[in-house]
């Protein structure tokens, strides 16, 4: 069964509530006639879904940043979990 449930206004920023009332403005062009209480109610729905489907795919395209981990050069040595020392000897020799 369809899920019809409706996306609440205060969900959205101010410019996607403007968005919303173009897009309603763009649909009762579209229908062509001038609508009733349930159709203007229907074409408001209608019109949260398209703007929070353009959002939800604006957030996906864009990905969260992941931030990046300290080098181990630059960790104090409380926060070494696995120290190697035959890495850090070797590291040591080929800097001389």
């Amino acid at each position: 069964m369809k899920n019809d449930k409706e996306i609440s206004i205060d969900a959205f920023t101010d410019n996607e509530k403007i968005l919303i009332d173009q897009q309603v403005k763009a649909l009762i062009t579209k229908s062509g006639t001038t609508p009733g209480d349930k159709q203007l109610k229907e074409f408001t729905k209608e019109a949260k879904r398209l703007v929070m489907k353009a959002r939800l795919a604006k957030e996906k395209a864009t990905p969260v940043k992941v931030p990046r981990k300290p080098r181990a050069k630059n960790l104090a040595a409380s926060e070494v979990n696995d120290f190697n020392w035959s890495a850090s000897v070797n590291l040591g020799s080929r800097r001389r």
